[in-house]
């Protein structure tokens, strides 16, 4: 056996892996130098004792069942770190923080001396680099924790999301009520006045065809008014998901006549320089929510003020591949202070008639939907308010 020893130590004792020759019974023949300082084990103690006295946790019947294997195939066999974690129990002594309590190792079973049974078990340390891995999936584990969070974050943000808009449509159906209204008083007390007279000629016996022709085309005339009325309305508050060409005038046209009982009762000027012939390839229904709560707001601004001559003018510029719509009033302009936060949601200086929806809304559909963006300038005289919006959407 002292013959074997000094043998084996000149063949192992500069290599850097563990090497145990043992035979079919785990007799040790061999112990090299790298496993004495990993085990902190010398070799004389353990030659001609078992493995498993070494290793007293060791998997004697598995160990066994492996060697004979490699012995009978006369093949190496290979187990990694991976599979069987440890073949071999080796206490750790060179990692003070490591996660683990024994040594992860890929094994190498060799036969050696087929005669004798013998074979090399060839120990390379997987330790560290079983560590790292582990400390990389707990890493993914908490990327994916973060990554659900986030997602259901964005999930609830988009609920939110959802919930503004439809407190900001609610809100705007709430004016548009309000603006039905009051198209409708003057074309109902029309009707009124028509049947009124009818009425009185009747009684007097004065009613003839004639007349009665002539109010029944009047009563008809203002009753497709009132129908054309519903209609527009109607269609602003249709779910809107489908692009078209919108011409520009027509756009502008529309957002005050829903606006003009408003612009007519406090004698504010509106005027649109705007080419009759520009189109642009957008949403319809969502831009023009946004010019109406624009124009809005600018209605409101006057009201707080004592002015001669109140207007509001609309204007265009052409840029490449882009439009700029500018809407200015001047009704004195916004307070540096109010400027900062006059796209955040729920901020308003309207008091409690105002629901702060009104601008955070349009700058949400003018930047996600319909790609474009949207910028205040201000100062005493008024308000300038730029739209830029891509040519094709």
């Amino acid at each position: 056996m002292a013959q074997n020893k000094t043998q084996y130590n000149l063949r192992t004792a500069d290599l850097d892996n563990g090497i145990i020759i043992v035979d079919d019974t785990l007799s040790i023949y061999h112990f090299n130098k790298w496993l004495e300082l990993q085990t902190k084990i010398d070799e004389e103690s353990v030659v001609n004792k078992k493995l498993n006295e070494v290793f007293p946790n060791i998997k004697t019947k598995t160990l066994i069942r492996k060697i004979k294997t490699a012995l009978r195939m006369n093949t190496p066999t290979f187990y990694t770190a991976a599979t069987s974690h440890y073949l071999i129990p080796i206490k750790i002594n060179q990692f003070k923080n490591s996660i683990y309590e024994y040594m992860q190792q890929d094994v190498s079973i060799i036969p050696y001396d087929k005669e004798k049974n013998l074979v090399a078990l060839i120990i390379k340390d997987q330790t560290n680099m079983a560590s790292t891995n582990a400390l990389l999936n707990s890493h993914i584990e908490e990327i994916k924790k973060l990554n659900k969070a986030l997602i259901e974050e964005q999930k609830l943000r988009e609920q939110q999301h959802k919930q503004l808009l439809t407190s900001s449509r609610n809100a705007a159906m709430g004016d548009m009520i309000s603006m039905i209204a009051h198209q409708w008083r003057q074309p109902l007390s029309l009707i009124s006045t028509v049947m009124a007279d009818m009425q009185v000629r009747q009684e007097l016996g004065t009613l003839d065809e004639k007349t009665l022709k002539s109010s029944f085309a009047k009563i008809q005339e203002t009753i497709h008014y009132l129908s054309d009325t519903v209609n527009d309305f109607r269609d602003y508050f249709k779910p809107n998901k489908v692009k078209s060409n919108v011409n520009l005038y027509e756009l502008f046209s529309k957002s005050i006549f829903f606006l003009k009982d408003e612009m007519s009762q406090y004698n504010i000027n509106y005027t649109i320089n705007i080419d009759k012939s520009i189109e642009i390839y957008t949403y319809k229904n969502e831009l023009l929510q946004c010019i109406i709560n624009i124009i809005k707001n600018s209605i409101d601004a006057f009201l707080e003020k004592s002015l001669t001559n109140k207007d509001i003018t609309v204007s265009l510029k052409e840029q490449s591949n882009k439009l700029i719509l500018v809407i200015e009033d001047n009704a004195g302009g916004i307070s540096e202070e109010n400027l900062k936060k006059i796209f955040e949601p729920y901020f308003s200086t309207k008091n409690k008639n105002g629901t702060g929806l009104g601008l955070y809304i349009c700058k949400t559909i003018i930047e996600k939907h319909l790609e474009g963006s949207i910028d205040i300038e201000t100062n005493t005289n008024g308000t300038k308010v730029a739209i830029t919006l891509p040519t094709l959407l």
